[in-house]
């Protein structure tokens, strides 16, 4: 779960102005950072250890950008023979395969490789499990 970060209006003081004002930093909205185009952005769990060596693990919470064009070496997910699979896209021959830990998934004539859109950030929950109570059972989950 992902929590918006409510933009709060900036007030003028007049008067005199505080000196450690100049040390303030603005408050990290992690959206900001991650969703570069909302409407595009969509979010899936991985369920698998199947991209383990790329640096998903299963219960990854997957940031994935429907606008972006996949090129060779990005993490994906696409829609193939009726389930969605999260691999590296590659080409070889100018035909593309997408590539996971220990298998490949290829096309054959007629069947269609729909790239559903190209993960850009992961988001894990690296609390133990005895930490994992209340709100914080939720952090990076669906």
């Amino acid at each position: 779960m992902i929590r918006k970060y409510q933009q709060r209006a900036e007030q003028d003081v007049s008067g005199f102005k505080s000196p450690a004002d100049d040390y303030l930093e603005g408050r990290l909205n992690i959206v900001d950072r991650l969703v570069i185009d909302p409407e595009c952005t969509f979010y899936f769990q991985m369920d698998s250890n199947s991209m383990k060596t790329y640096g998903l693990r299963s219960g990854d919470l997957l940031i994935i950008d429907r606008s972006m064009k996949a090129v060779k070496g990005a993490i994906v997910v696409a829609y193939v023979n009726g389930a969605f699979h999260c691999r590296s896209y590659e080409t070889e021959n100018g035909r593309p395969f997408l590539k996971g830990d220990t298998d490949r998934i290829e096309t054959t004539d007629g069947e269609v490789l729909q790239i559903w859109g190209v993960v850009t950030a992961i988001c894990r929950n690296t609390l133990p499990s005895q930490l994992r109570k209340g709100d914080y059972e939720r952090v990076c989950t669906l």
